[in-house]
């Protein structure tokens, strides 16, 4: 694969020396750039409508007014998803009760798009962005603030998901648990609801292996 990389660049390099069609001198700056399966399909069709619309007589006026159509529809609902997670992620209120944590939602809900870009799957986007936000925060909590003692508390209570352990730990971290645990809850909620089908063993397994690996990484 390497060779083939090499190869494939290096030919793209010599049209892009030699091309006098500006259109295809910018499509092979940014192929060589970064490559087009490296990047967000979504924001890649507003660079490329931008491009088409410089073309000199365009080709099809219906099919650019379709693609900036299509363009803002999905982003109105892109736009409507991080409004409800602003909005779960205040009422979480971590920010303010852990200032230690990292704030990412943004970050992580841009990671989500990258992965579930077709706007029928606002849920999963949304699911995905809250799971990343408290792996960020418990990440957090293991790497920069817990006391050992503390966080070989905090993996027992995980690994137990037992909610009744809370008055052991200090508030920081009773925040910080019901946050995933709640997360967790609502997600095997909403699967049985709309599926029949009761994913809350496989996310406890999921925390739990998060967990491990963060108390194993910080001794």
């Amino acid at each position: 694969m390497d060779e083939a990389r090499s190869f494939a660049r290096s030919h793209l390099l010599k049209i892009y020396n030699t091309t006098d069609q500006a259109m295809a001198a910018k499509q092979l700056a940014r192929a060589l750039e970064l490559p087009s399966h490296w990047r967000i399909r979504r924001s890649e069709a507003r660079w490329h409508i931008e491009q088409y619309k410089d073309i000199e007589g365009i080709v099809d006026p219906s099919l650019l007014e379709l693609a900036v159509l299509d363009f803002n529809m999905v982003q109105l609902v892109y736009q409507t998803d991080l409004k409800e997670l602003n909005r779960w992620w205040k009422e979480l209120g971590l920010p303010e009760k852990l200032e230690f944590a990292r704030d990412r939602l943004n970050e992580s809900f841009q990671w989500a798009v990258s992965l579930i870009q077709e706007p029928q799957f606002s849920y999963c986007r949304k699911i995905m962005s809250k799971l990343v936000c408290l792996v960020n925060v418990v990440d957090d909590v293991y790497d920069v603030y817990g006391s050992m003692d503390e966080l070989q508390r905090f993996t027992a209570a995980i690994l137990r998901w037992n909610a009744e352990e809370l008055d052991e730990l200090p508030e920081y971290m009773q925040i910080c648990f019901m946050a995933v645990y709640n997360t967790a809850n609502e997600l095997a909620y909403y699967t049985i609801k709309q599926k029949g089908f009761n994913c809350l063993p496989y996310i406890k397994q999921a925390v739990r292996i998060c967990t491990i690996g963060f108390i194993n990484v910080g001794i």
